[in-house]
């Protein structure tokens, strides 16, 4: 066999792997999920588990690396097509991709986050890529905004933490599913209460 098709192939094990792993962590919690589980799941070898994945702290990484990249992309794309249209509207429109980013795998980054497995592999939320990438983002359209007189005068830097901060993963499953919020609502609200007060 070709080092392409091999390649190939590796590729397509670890993504059943992964596909395996987030509906199991989903529908059972990350705790209650053994790599014997996963494995028998997907259907793919202990041997072949273990040489990818060395516990479910690499699994942890793995899940959300790609999801993150995804939306890491779409962002950026969209901000390179949209230099055009106000602070405001890129701003919101940033915050309204990130809370579907949330809303798609929240039960997933929530169980990442309660799951002491994970806790080795993990940095601290405000030091973890997501969370500086969205705070880079955002600051940078807060500055931009003062400095073009569209946004009253304000720290950029604290703010964008503030923003970031009322929408972690927590708060939105507690407005989802104990508050009765849908995700549309959250959006709307969040834009009326915490985006619209800082510009003029």
């Amino acid at each position: 066999m070709s080092d392409r098709m091999q390649r190939k192939d590796a590729n397509e094990i670890s993504a059943s792997i992964l596909q395996t792993t987030e509906s199991l962590f989903s529908k059972y919690g990350v705790e209650n999920v053994s790599m014997h589980q996963i494995a028998k799941t997907a259907n793919v070898g202990q041997g072949t588990m273990y040489r990818r994945y060395t516990n479910k702290g690499d699994l942890c990484l793995d899940l959300m690396q790609d999801y993150f990249h995804a939306f890491k992309d779409e962002t950026i794309k969209y901000l390179q097509v949209s230099k055009s249209k106000s602070v405001k509207e890129r701003l919101q429109t940033v915050f309204k991709k990130q809370l579907y980013f949330l809303e798609k795998h929240s039960h997933l980054i929530e169980a990442i986050h309660s799951s002491t497995m994970c806790e080795n592999t993990k940095k601290p939320f405000y030091e973890a890529s997501p969370y500086v990438f969205i705070q880079t983002i955002v600051r940078s359209l807060l500055e931009e905004a003062i400095n073009t007189e569209e946004a009253r005068p304000l720290d950029a830097d604290f703010t964008a933490h503030m923003l970031i901060a009322s929408m972690n993963p927590k708060i939105y499953l507690f407005l989802r599913q104990k508050k009765g919020y849908t995700a549309g609502e959250i959006i709307e609200k969040f834009n009326r209460t915490s985006l619209e007060p800082l510009f003029n």
